[in-house]
């Protein structure tokens, strides 16, 4: 069957917004809670909010709101200095719009922090389904978001596919009896491999096209 549900994560799927993420992290860590991180060490923190990313981690409970509060006025601050447009994502979404795609993102940052990335990528409107970290009760790599998103669409799961770049997006999208693509056409990602064993492994925004094209002639 024809796909026409085309899914994606955010954070280094969508947008390279993974550095100014671990930038603010990293600030926010070392200003507030006395601690400094490299890299790794916050991206191994990732899954949940920023909230609740900042208050599970912070050993002075007393600074998580100003923290949290710090986090966003610099993520909002900085985003045009870490995050470049990019016309290969923005033509991308045009020809799913084109093709008649139902298109949804599933992502496990705030919806804050979704909603400041939205508007200074231009990305308002191309979504018909946005479900953020505050929409679910269980992070990725539960598929709760992905199974709302499809019941939202009413979306058989065999005309759906979820695009991510990690390999917690692959558990998620395979737990939902769905086709899953591990993206790395951005120049930071989650993961470096994919144990997970994703259908599909795209390097370049263009196969994704070329294969929905292909699926189409079918």
């Amino acid at each position: 069957m024809n796909v026409n549900t085309v899914l994606f994560d955010f954070d280094g799927t969508l947008a390279n917004t993974l550095p100014l993420a671990i930038y603010g992290m990293k600030q926010v860590f070392e200003k507030f809670d006395g601690r400094s991180f490299d890299e790794n060490g916050i991206v191994s923190m990732f899954g949940p909010t920023e909230d609740s990313m900042i208050a599970r981690n912070f050993r002075h409970k007393e600074k998580i709101q100003e923290a949290i509060d710090s986090y966003y006025q610099i993520y909002e601050d900085r985003h045009h200095d870490y995050v470049e447009d990019n016309s290969d994502i923005v033509n991308l979404l045009q020809e799913l719009k084109e093709l008649r795609m139902k298109i949804g993102v599933i992502t496990g940052k705030s919806r804050r922090a979704y909603r400041l990335s939205e508007k200074a990528l231009g990305f308002k409107g191309f979504f018909e389904s946005v479900i953020t970290g505050d929409d679910v009760s269980r992070p990725k790599p539960d598929p709760e978001g992905i199974k709302k998103t499809l019941n939202k669409f009413a979306a058989l799961p065999e005309t759906a596919i979820y695009i991510g770049d990690s390999n917690t997006d692959i558990l998620a999208g395979k737990a939902a009896g769905i086709r899953t693509a591990a993206v790395q056409w951005l120049p930071v990602t989650q993961s470096s491999s994919f144990p997970a064993r994703p259908d599909y492994h795209w390097s370049k925004v263009s196969q994704l096209i070329d294969w929905l094209k292909g699926e189409r002639a079918l």
